[in-house]
């Protein structure tokens, strides 16, 4: 009976040993939580992002339809403010879903859209949580 016991021990306490190394390393290598900026409110035209990146003096949309032409066209939309920051809008969920639907009513009008702000490099995000018209 005492062989037995010893050798499960001997077995048993280095399988355990290892299961705790494993579990410490998966707890110290995920990365730590940041705190979160509030949300922020910005107004922007819903834009198609290929004229805002293409056509520097052109802000506002025009009103020859290009915007909705190249909406149906499936040019991703972005949010331009009057200071010309562009901010590309992401969902406010994850995974990330698609808030086109959600920018099509808007598009080519003046929004307020309030989200969190996210940047990497040069590229601004939005994540959105509402958005309404604004009068011009």
């Amino acid at each position: 009976m005492k062989t037995t016991v010893r050798a499960f021990a001997f077995v048993l306490i280095p399988v355990i040993a290892i299961a705790a190394i494993a579990a410490l390393g998966i707890a110290f290598a995920r990365e730590p939580r940041t705190q979160e900026a509030p949300p922020v409110t910005i107004i922007g035209y819903v834009r198609d992002s290929g004229c805002v990146h293409r056509f520097q003096e052109v802000v506002k949309p025009l009103p020859n339809g290009c915007v909705e032409a190249c909406a149906r066209g499936g040019s991703p939309l972005v949010i331009l403010t009057k200071d010309e920051h562009v901010y590309h809008p992401i969902s406010a969920e994850m995974p990330d879903v698609d808030v086109r639907p959600k920018l099509l009513p808007f598009l080519g009008k003046l929004v307020q859209i309030t989200g969190h702000i996210y940047t990497r490099g040069d590229s601004s995000a939005i994540g959105l949580e509402h958005i309404q018209a604004v009068a011009d």
